[in-house]
């Protein structure tokens, strides 16, 4: 099936809406890790303090990342240091949805790539998350997993999967609904379409497996994803508008809907300036979901 993106990449002040003041937002996210330096590196936090260690893991694994993607280019001759989505993003493109998410060609044989960064950014959000007093005094518990799982919908009468390595979640483990889902992708020599693609379907399984679990009465819809590309973080935002929704289910067909997908841009985290502003969009994401205020339909049924 192909489906017509429209993409833009916009600061992520537009992207999400802020719920706090701008004196408390960020307050959170600083890190011992840029104490001596605005690039961190391994060397310089290798002893954390206890009473200062929240970010310790998830620089860890971020090293850890770095140096596999550093072993690989050596290995392979890929330049994996630029890859942010703004070197790759087209303001419309037509993709074809493949049945299965996870069979992009050349992805499965860099699964352990992929893998590694959804760990990444299951540690950081997940730091940052229990880091935000005011968020952790809501009703509604978020969860954080880094187990595939795959959701099924159809489409035109074809069966569709998609494969999330890993998300936000709300609601029990056994039919858990997620809230962010967590991609990667790596570049591959000259072929950058498993971005979109990846993207896209992770988009369409969990807009499905939310719509699934919610009444007729549904909102417009907003669909998050945070990723990576190479070695940049980034948030998309698939924007879903009821009409859409309701046009597809109708004529079980998407092919002549484009759909707008929003992007901040990529995110070197070990770059301070980088770090902070990828750390304070993520906060605003959190609060943003767990306001009771946003186009998530799945958080408010939990929250009601």
């Amino acid at each position: 099936m192909s489906v017509t993106i429209h993409s833009q990449i916009i600061d992520y002040d537009s992207l999400i809406p802020r719920i706090v003041d701008d004196e408390s937002e960020g307050d959170e996210t600083s890190s011992l890790g840029f104490k001596h330096s605005d690039i961190a590196d391994e060397n310089g936090t290798h002893h954390w303090p206890e009473d200062d260690c929240e970010f310790e893991l998830s620089f860890t694994y971020l090293y850890s990342h770095g140096a596999d993607l550093e072993a690989y280019e050596g290995i392979e001759g890929n330049n994996l240091t630029d890859t942010g989505v703004s070197h790759v993003l087209v303001s419309s493109e037509t993709i074809t949805l493949p049945r299965k998410s996870w069979k992009i060609p050349g992805r499965e044989q860099h699964r352990y790539f992929i893998n590694s960064q959804c760990t990444v950014t299951r540690l950081l959000i997940e730091t940052i998350y229990l880091n935000l007093e005011d968020v952790k005094k809501k009703d509604l518990n978020l969860q954080f997993i880094t187990t595939p799982r795959d959701f099924r919908y159809t489409i035109g009468g074809t069966r569709y999967a998609s494969r999330l390595e890993g998300a936000a979640i709300v609601g029990p483990r056994a039919k858990y609904m997620p809230v962010i889902s967590f991609t990667g992708v790596l570049v591959c020599g000259k072929s950058l379409n498993g971005f979109p693609v990846e993207t896209f379907s992770a988009m369409l399984g969990q807009l499905a497996q939310n719509l699934r679990n919610l009444s007729a009465a549904f909102q417009d819809q907003d669909v998050f994803v945070v990723g990576f590309h190479g070695s940049y973080l980034h948030i998309a935002r698939g924007l879903f508008s009821k009409d859409l929704i309701t046009r597809v289910l109708a004529q079980e067909r998407l092919a002549h809907e484009p759909v707008g997908l929003e992007l901040t841009r990529g995110y070197n985290l070990c770059f301070k300036k980088d770090w902070l502003e990828a750390t304070q969009a993520l906060s605003r994401l959190l609060r943003y979901l767990l306001s009771g205020k946003s186009n998530v339909d799945s958080i408010q049924k939990f929250m009601a």
